[in-house]
Formats: C-alpha cells, sequence, structure tokens
C-alpha cells in the first residue's frame, strides 16, 4: 500500500478502478461477451497494465469474468467472484480488501448505488449500450480522516 507523508501524518491511498463489462452478445441473463466485448477486455487490460492492481472483484456472471480475465491472466491473478444479488457483500469486500489498486468489474444496474455507498457521489443511471462506463475513486486515509477523489471516465471507444 503507497503512503504519503502529509503535514507530518502517513495517509494510506487506495486506488479503486471500476467498469461496467464489456459488450455482451445478448439480453440473456449470463450472456457472455461479444467479440466487440473481448476487443474492449484486451483494451481494458492494456489500459490498466501499468497500475499494479493487486485484486479484481467480478460478478458470478461470465461477462465480468471475460472482462476481468485479460488483466488477471496478465497480473497473475485470480479474481474473486461475489454473486450480483450480493452488492453489499461486494460493497464489504472492497472496503476490507487490503490492496492499494483494485479493479471492481460489475453491472450498469447496480454500479452507481455502489459507488454512491463507497462515498462518491451519485452518477446517474448506466445505459444499456453505455459499455464503455470507468470509474476512479482515490482514497487517502490517515488517523483523523479520510480525502476521497472521484473520476468518471469513457474507456476503449471502439
Amino acid at each position: 500500500m503507497l503512503l504519503f507523508v502529509a503535514q507530518g501524518h502517513a495517509q494510506a491511498v487506495r486506488t479503486i478502478f471500476v467498469v461496467r463489462h464489456a459488450d455482451k452478445v445478448s439480453d440473456a441473463p449470463d450472456a457472455l461477451l461479444s467479440d466487440a466485448g473481448h476487443q474492449r477486455a484486451e483494451c481494458l487490460a492494456k489500459m490498466l497494465g501499468d497500475t499494479d492492481i493487486r485484486q479484481i472483484f467480478v460478478s458470478d456472471l461470465q461477462r465480468t469474468q471475460q472482462t476481468a480475465a485479460p488483466l488477471a491472466q496478465q497480473r497473475h491473478l485470480k479474481p474473486v467472484a461475489i454473486p450480483l444479488s450480493t452488492p453489499d457483500k461486494l460493497i464489504e469486500a472492497i472496503r476490507s480488501a487490503t490492496a492499494a489498486n483494485v479493479l471492481v468489474v460489475w453491472h450498469g444496474t447496480t454500479l452507481p448505488g455502489i459507488l454512491h455507498a463507497l462515498g462518491a457521489p451519485e452518477v446517474p443511471p448506466i445505459a444499456e449500450p453505455e459499455y464503455d462506463r470507468f470509474y476512479i475513486l482515490t482514497i487517502a486515509q490517515n488517523k483523523e480522516h479520510s480525502l476521497l477523489n472521484f473520476t468518471a471516465l469513457r474507456y476503449c471507444d471502439r
């Protein structure tokens, strides 16, 4: 974990990268990624390749796992799968993770609420065709307080 000393106080800094799963082939409950989705997943791995991700959280649906797979292989990590029906368990797992840099690949319907629960401002709902949603939460903490920085982006435009 990175530590910064600011005004005599050591601060632990964590960065949580949050993305919606990549493009899927259909509206089936456990739809796989489309060819475009696989390309987006490869792009995500390339984009995050130098971020020193140490932990990855995904849902129990294949499309989140497929989105995370290229980066997980590159970093030699085994993603932690949490059931989609238990977003509170995901929030708890993210909060208790000890890795300085974490990737979360989740679903558009529940991502805004998860982000808000982690301290981010409210984000607009994610429309069905928006597979390029990318959020970064940077949290600096010391014994007295924590500071959160939030960024909303789009990634890997095909």
